[in-house]
């Protein structure tokens, strides 16, 4: 005698594997994501992390940020380039190298309390900042609906990326979206308006011609610069916790608010019409191509060594 399966059992199934499908599909949405040269036009996002004061001391002490901030910028794409999209050896390459470099960002701030980057608090405060912004980003590229089944599942994916990036033992970053939540409005009374978020600030109105432009393109960069600027200060505080932005050195009106929605559906039928190959960044195009190169060969294989049968050769016959 079989055991009847009840049409609530049913769909129960059917809904497990809806959900299972819904959070792939958003992994590999956030992962395109941030892959893309799109998303370098929220990079503003990121501008909480200088508003901790600790992070803010260290980015004054080595003058980097604020004395040269095309460089900078560069060398943080280049990195998260590696980390997000290189394979495992070069990511855990990139993640052992900026783990030991930061052992000698250290001192005494304006305040007079003693920094670290590799402190838990500043250093986790980083990954945290990094991921909502990826995450804002993907929500305003792709105009995905959000759900803790999905949150959960880009945060899973995200610190898969960045576990040579942790700290160890109870350091680690914090492993439940929820929880990741509350901390990161927790956090939020500990940010300040500081020196090096007023210098980034500058920076993105004003900002300087970059070294890769040539001199004769000076008076059409001076020209161009703040709109450029202006976009990007509205897309990046346009993702951003709204209680962030309102500690940023701007004011943010009604104004602001509508161009950030025309100009994030405009990126948005950019990001669904144009070919990924002119969206990618070189390093996603090329691990693009690389997968696809795979299924490639996979797909030449044989599934079994035994002999081969009549029906096999039929078969073989009609896809053919």
């Amino acid at each position: 005698m079989t055991c009847p399966v009840s049409p609530q059992a049913t769909r129960s199934v059917d809904a497990i594997a809806a959900s299972s499908r819904e959070t792939r599909g958003a992994v590999e949405r956030f992962e395109r994501v941030g892959g893309s040269v799109l998303f370098g036009l929220f990079g503003v996002g990121l501008f909480d992390q200088p508003m901790l004061p600790p992070v803010s001391a260290a980015l004054e002490a080595t003058g980097r940020a604020r004395n040269q901030p095309w460089e900078r910028a560069a060398r943080t794409a280049a990195a998260d380039q590696l980390i997000y999209h290189g394979d495992d050896a070069e990511r855990d390459a990139e993640s052992r190298r900026l783990m030991v470099l930061h052992r000698d960002v250290k001192g005494v701030g304006p305040d007079g309390e003693r920094y670290s980057a590799l402190n838990p608090h500043a250093w986790n405060w980083i990954l945290y900042s990094t991921f909502f912004v990826q995450r804002g980003a993907y929500l305003a590229l792709t105009g995905d609906r959000r759900s803790p089944a999905t949150d959960q599942a880009i945060w899973d994916h995200y610190l898969s990326k960045t576990r040579g990036l942790h700290l160890p033992g109870n350091s680690q970053p914090i492993a439940n979206y929820a929880d990741l939540t509350v901390h990161y409005d927790r956090m939020i009374s500990e940010l300040r308006a500081t020196p090096a978020l007023e210098a980034a600030t500058a920076t993105v109105r004003r900002a300087p011609r970059p070294d890769f432009l040539p001199a004769l393109a000076a008076p059409l960069w001076w020209v161009s610069a703040p709109t450029f600027g202006y976009i990007a200060m509205v897309l990046g505080c346009g993702i951003m916790h709204p209680e962030v932005r309102a500690k940023m050195p701007i004011t943010w009106t009604a104004r602001q608010d509508r161009h950030f929605r025309v100009l994030t559906a405009a990126l948005r039928l950019a990001y669904d019409r144009l070919p990924a190959s002119i969206t990618d960044s070189p390093m996603a195009r090329n691990r693009r191509k690389y997968e696809r190169l795979v299924d490639r060969y996979r797909a030449v294989g044989l599934t079994s060594f035994a002999p081969e049968t009549g029906a096999d050769r039929s078969r073989r016959r009609v896809r053919g």
